[in-house]
């Protein structure tokens, strides 16, 4: 039998030159329902069969110290997260060096913001004008620090957001209309919007409940080139429709990594919604691969994060480096479809 071939790296894979990833430094704190807001209640225990959980655990940016902890997770300060954005740009902007920066902000700069609801100001009780415009349309003080001057724009694609920001970072650069691709991303664990999500998910039909969800805000930046000294290989490879069927889809999702891995693929990383159904799906297609293939479901490890769940992959490659070679990012979306994210190292991270 022949060996098999290694995956290349394709001619329109770009690189990741930089990236932070952020969040809370606050405890996980338990969410309460409450008597005065029945709506809310009801969400939360339909959410909590959605996810085949007991309770949910929420992580949230601006926690005020000094109010009750239930209510404190409602009301949050946006600046908290809205600052972080602007930390989490600089320190991926500082692993580019000194010359790299310089060279960033002399260069053609686009940048897309993502974040999972769209229009929040009214949820964050923005009090200022120019908060509204970076909170809903683009960051001002990213786009004023790093001489953003080409193509820019806000996405709203809930939990596709992020892959069809790298799906157009990917189009720019290879088109050559733009010679770095900052992405700017958020997620806010808004309860009633948390809650009201899960609704479009299939009620999880067996197994044990999970003990909790935990759903935890985090913000990042990525910036992009078609060509960088170190960072790994990147490459959108496929959206996948899948089949009705759990069983056909486990089947489906596992024979297409199969067909995308190579000598050198290291492992299969998942990320999912907290739907308990999502994660079943997932876990069985898992089960169909190889005892050889490494695979980890990374919300296990690190919890929901909305349209920031791709980034766990480069926190887990960071946190757990792997081997030179290649790894493959499994993206449920919910919507009865998967991305295929691909990524190469070939040499070591710093």
């Amino acid at each position: 039998m022949s060996k098999p071939s290694e995956r290349q790296i394709p001619a329109d894979a770009i690189r990741l030159a930089g990236f932070s990833l952020l969040e809370p430094d606050t405890l996980l704190q338990r969410f309460q329902p409450t008597w005065f807001n029945v709506w809310e209640a009801s969400l939360y225990k339909k959410a909590n069969a959605k996810a085949g959980s007991r309770q949910w655990l929420l992580r949230r940016f601006g926690i005020d110290a000094a109010m009750l902890p239930a209510e404190a997770l409602r009301k949050t300060n946006y600046r908290d997260w809205l600052n972080g954005l602007g930390d989490a740009c600089h320190q991926a902007v500082a692993q580019l060096g000194t010359k790299g920066e310089f060279q960033l902000r002399h260069e053609r700069n686009a940048l897309l913001y993502v974040d999972a609801w769209g229009e929040t100001t009214t949820f964050e009780e923005v009090n200022s004008w120019r908060d509204a415009l970076s909170v809903d349309i683009l960051p001002k003080n990213i786009v004023r620090d790093y001489g953003i001057n080409g193509f820019s724009g806000k996405l709203r694609g809930e939990r596709n957001g992020l892959m069809s920001a790298l799906l157009i970072a990917q189009d720019m650069l290879n088109s050559d209309l733009s010679d770095n691709v900052i992405i700017c991303g958020h997620f806010r664990s808004i309860p009633v919007l948390v809650f009201s999500e899960m609704q479009r998910y299939a009620r999880t039909r067996s197994g044990a409940l999970a003990n909790s969800q935990a759903s935890v805000e985090r913000l990042g930046c990525l910036i992009l080139k078609k060509n960088a000294p170190g960072g790994p290989w990147l490459h959108l490879s496929r959206y996948l429709r899948l089949p009705d069927g759990q069983r056909q889809a486990a089947q489906y999702l596992a024979d297409s990594w199969l067909q995308h891995c190579g000598a050198n693929t290291r492992q299969i990383l998942g990320v999912t919604p907290p739907a308990g159904a999502l994660r079943q799906l997932q876990q069985q297609a898992f089960d169909r691969l190889p005892v050889t293939l490494a695979h980890q479901a990374l919300n296990d490890l690190y919890g929901d994060s909305g349209c920031m769940n791709p980034a766990l992959f480069w926190r887990y490659l960071q946190q757990f480096p792997m081997p030179l070679g290649h790894a493959l990012l499994n993206v449920l979306d919910g919507q009865g479809g998967a991305w295929l994210l691909e990524s190469w190292l070939t040499e070591a991270m710093p």
